[in-house]
């Protein structure tokens, strides 16, 4: 068997698992969607398709969903279509969009949707329930970077022993059997749906296993967006009809035409940075993702906050089960191991030293509460105004319902994902040869004032063609101002992106 370590053989398992979690949630998505009896798949896409092409574009689907206030970049975008897009043309027509957009496994609902309609106008329930499918599949799309970029930075980790550390014994495919067994070795419990729901995800061919070239093509990590793009082959999907489980997609075909635009807006702008054109880009792209980590979180947060069962205090007597009036680190890896999460030390470490204020491995009930608060003022009311259940201690594990759990439990993993990859960042950029913590302080502090503003922050990602909402800004502010006085001094700023932990990243 290969040799990886047994942090990078978790972190692949990790990813693994996450798209069976990721493409179960869009699954569902499809499957609330077609559920709508005011849902036709055609008047769907003309409503995306404005100008009457036959085809839906990059630009098309943008335009869908800032109408509709869903977040995302411009990568995130074109890698949904490269998903989907079966003949590489980087646009989804008609057949295409059905993949994206009706359920895989429900062939009756999947085809009284495609005989309803067409209808004159889609509803605003309808146009709600698409972007909210969209939504899905992008914050998939962004956390499956992630963590391909994650696993890439690993100096134990390739592509091939990642491989050879699933086939075992070697067959050169990965069967169901081999990737249930990899996934249990390390502490997941995977289900039938799970592995139906990976394979339709990576199993490009329909043939219920993986080859190593869909292996490798799935964790491929995406074009960074100032690069050259690189020439892929073409290469067309089987159509679904091969298997009862396989959505047409290729995942990893490349898209020239959007970097172009992205990099013009770059030079757009005259330098007056200490730092290198390269360098630069690199704090940019650090920034972009800890927006990403925080809009993944902060959508678990509400989805976990509209459950009616669900409130504050039980779920910290939930893990304060000797009523300390706090969190230790042991009370929490005890109760994350009910929940069927095995983290390791250094990723508690990295939450505690996130969430505790004084630094002292406990989290109080108000430092504990952060966890699962979303940042909208709405959801925090709605939190505060529903009273804890009070149960026995003996029943405080399984005082929420199955789903709420599931919510919860998500919400969590993610906490431990988001402290990772912040560190993995962090590691990236303290491994930069000759690279200044200063300097790049100086970046993005235009006006040299010793302080980094909400505008400066916003003017650096304008400058790199980044969009970022106001919210997007506010989550970076709230993660490097410290203090709160709604500016991050140059402390705040080393605080936040010297590594804290000592392992290799």
């Amino acid at each position: 068997m290969a040799n990886l370590s047994l942090e990078t053989e978790r972190r692949l398992s990790d990813f693994i698992f996450s798209i069976c979690e990721g493409e179960k949630e869009v699954e569902q998505a499809r499957i609330n969607l077609s559920e709508n009896r005011d849902f036709d798949p055609y008047s769907a896409f003309r409503e995306i398709d404005r100008l009457g092409l036959g085809s839906i574009s990059y630009l098309n689907i943008r335009d869908f969903l800032d109408k509709n206030r869903v977040s995302c970049t411009n990568q995130e975008i074109i890698s949904m279509i490269k998903q989907y897009d079966s003949d590489s043309d980087t646009k989804l027509v008609l057949s295409e969009f059905h993949q994206l957009v009706l359920p895989s496994t429900s062939i009756v609902l999947r085809d009284l949707a495609l005989q309803r309609g067409p209808y004159p106008r889609v509803t605003l329930d309808v146009e709600f329930l698409l972007a909210r499918l969209l939504e899905k599949e992008l914050s998939l799309q962004r956390r499956l970077e992630l963590s391909r970029r994650d696993l890439a930075l690993r100096p134990d980790f390739s592509v091939v022993s990642g491989f050879s550390q699933i086939d075992y014994p070697s067959t050169s495919f990965l069967t169901r059997d081999k990737l249930n067994d990899f996934l249990r070795r390390n502490g997941k419990i995977a289900f039938i749906e799970d592995l139906d729901a990976l394979l339709r995800r990576v199993d490009v061919d329909g043939d219920e296993r993986l080859s190593f070239s869909e292996f490798s093509d799935f964790l491929r990590t995406s074009e960074p967006v100032f690069s050259s793009p690189r020439k892929s082959p073409e290469r067309s999907s089987p159509q679904r009809s091969s298997s009862p489980l396989r959505r047409t997609g290729s995942p990893n075909r490349t898209s020239s035409s959007f970097v172009a635009n992205e990099s013009s807006i770059r030079s757009s702008y005259i330098r007056s940075s200490p730092l290198t054109v390269s360098e630069e880009s690199e704090v940019a792209s650090v920034f972009l993702q800890q927006i990403n980590l925080e809009r993944d979180l902060n959508s678990a947060k509400k989805d976990v906050a509209l459950c009616s069962d669900f409130n504050l205090l039980d779920v910290f007597q939930m893990f304060d089960i000797n009523d300390a009036g706090y969190v230790g680190e042991f009370d929490l890896e005890d109760t994350l191991i009910f929940l069927g999460i095995r983290p390791s030390r250094e990723e508690v470490n990295l939450l505690y030293k996130h969430y505790s204020v004084l630094n002292n491995r406990r989290l109080t009930y108000s430092e504990f509460s952060k966890l699962f608060t979303p940042k909208e003022l709405e959801y925090s009311r709605i939190l505060s105004n529903r009273t804890a259940y009070n149960v026995s201690r003996v029943e405080r594990r399984r005082v929420f319902c199955s789903d709420t759990t599931y919510k919860l439990t998500r919400v969590l993993r993610l906490h431990l994902d988001s402290e990772n990859v912040a560190e993995s960042l962090r590691h990236r950029l303290a491994r930069r040869p000759s690279f200044s913590m200063h300097e790049a302080f100086q970046a993005i502090d235009q006006d040299r004032n010793g302080y980094i503003t909400f505008g400066e922050f916003q003017s650096l990602l304008d400058q790199h063609g980044i969009f970022a909402t106001a919210k997007d800004v506010e989550s970076l502010m709230d993660r490097y101002d410290k203090d709160k006085d709604g500016r991050v001094s140059y402390s705040e700023f080393l605080d936040e992106v010297t590594p804290k932990s000592p392992s290799k990243y």
